[in-house]
Formats: structure tokens, sequence, C-alpha cells
């Protein structure tokens, strides 16, 4: 359930379920080198924390996935057993940073290699400048890792201005590609409601 006052527009461009139960995407893969960053996040108006959390569960991160993810159709991860999903948190190269305001999440990012895997902010925190400023600390600390170069992609579902938030941050699109993906929505009606609420 989205749960925001803002669901009309933030998901108006996500199109609605059809009777085929696929659903098509364009995927934007982006890349930025240290030079091109360009830092644009104002500390948040409010007290955000950042945790590196050391080794995370994977019901605890299946938690913080579905709450950030949900809204935005995000479900790969779901379709992965306990203990697959456990192996890929535990890789050396993976880290979780979780954001929280007074113990509640606001956001998290994930990041393995030289990639910045998964970003984004629970619904009541979107739309309060706290995304970019959040992203800064992404990539502050992926380059802090040693590498060279950042990896990411976002697609047609994410955030509407998903795209232009990490073209104003440096990154620039390298391709991009179209899929078909079993869309959430007819998998799990009861959990990926239609239409937001």
């Amino acid at each position: 359930m989205h749960g925001s006052p803002l669901a009309p527009d933030l998901f108006a461009h996500q199109p609605p379920p059809r009777a085929d139960g696929r659903l098509p995407i364009t995927i934007t893969h982006l890349e930025m080198v240290r030079a091109d960053w360009t830092e644009r996040g104002r500390a948040p108006d409010v007290a955000v924390q950042i945790e590196h959390v050391v080794a995370p569960t994977a019901a605890f991160y299946r938690e913080l996935y579905d709450r950030v993810g949900r809204p935005w159709l995000w479900y790969e991860r779901r379709l992965l057993s306990d203990t697959a999903l456990q192996m890929l948190l535990d890789q050396p190269d993976h880290e979780l940073h979780v954001a929280r305001h007074d113990g509640d999440l606001v956001g998290y990012f994930e990041l393995g290699g030289d990639e910045l895997v998964f970003f984004g902010l629970t619904l009541p925190y979107i739309g309060r400048r706290i995304g970019p400023w959040l992203l800064d600390r992404a990539i502050e600390r992926i380059f802090a890792r040693g590498v060279t170069r950042i990896d990411l992609n976002t697609n047609t579902l994410d955030h509407p201005k998903a795209l232009d938030t990490y073209r104003k941050a440096g990154f620039r699109p390298v391709r991009s590609e179209s899929k078909e993906l079993r869309d959430p929505r007819v998998l799990w009606p009861e959990v990926y409601r239609w239409p937001p609420k």
C-alpha cells in the first residue's frame, strides 16, 4: 500500500496492470567518475542518521526492501530464497547503509563492487530534499571504497524525478534497454495494490 497523499502524482507514470501479467519497462544504465560529481544536497531540515549495517540478516533486509521499494514495484529480491539473499548480503564487497530520523526509516542505499545497487526513500520523506543529500552520502561512501567509476541503473517505474536527480549529481546515461517483467501487481495483488492508495 502506498499510503501517501502524493500518490496520484507520484505514480501516474506507472501503467496499469495488463491481463497478460507483463510489465514493459525501459532501464537506463548510468555511470559517473569522481571529476563529474556535483554535490547538490543541502543538509535536510530534520536530523538524519546514517548507519552502516555491517551484518544484515535476510529478514532485516526484506523489510527495508519492501518499505522503500514496494511503491516503485521493486520485486526481484523477493524472488530469492532466504539462503540466496543471505549469500548476497554476506558478499565481502556488499554494504548496506540505513538512514533514520528519530528511529523512523527514512531510506537506504546499498553498494556492491563499483555499483550503487539500490537507493531510495520511504514515502513520508520524499519531497523534503533528503534524496539529493542522501545520494551525496552514497556517492561519497562508494568513492571512499577506492572505485574510479560508479555504475547504477534506474527504470521507468521509479520516482519520476529519479533519472534527473542522478544526472544532476553527475551521472551520465551510457545505454538503455527495454524489457518486459512479470508484473508484481499480478503476481502478488494483495501486496502490490492497484491503483495506488
